[in-house]
């Protein structure tokens, strides 16, 4: 399921626990607000994971340093993906 779908349930899922029908700016408005909070909260992560590898491979700089580029690359990818869907 992409980042569209899951913001769009989110969106459903905010309607239903407010009790109150969303005008279609009101859905489009809920949806890039969650979207973004997803995005915030993946890049963090990927961030984190990249400080992980960094302090679980200290003994292996360069390994580290390998993983963390390709999580910091595949964040990227995933961030440019998910802008592209808004």
């Amino acid at each position: 399921m992409n980042l569209k779908d899951r913001s769009q349930e989110a969106v459903q899922a905010a309607r239903k626990v407010l009790g109150a029908e969303l005008s279609e700016e009101q859905k489009a408005a809920l949806s890039e607000v969650i979207e973004a909070a997803m995005a915030d909260a993946m890049r963090e992560t990927a961030q984190q994971s990249g400080e992980a590898a960094v302090a679980c491979c200290s003994h292996d700089k360069d390994m580290a340093h390998k993983i963390a580029d390709e999580i910091e690359r595949s964040n990227q990818a995933l961030i440019a993906n998910l802008s592209s869907l808004r």
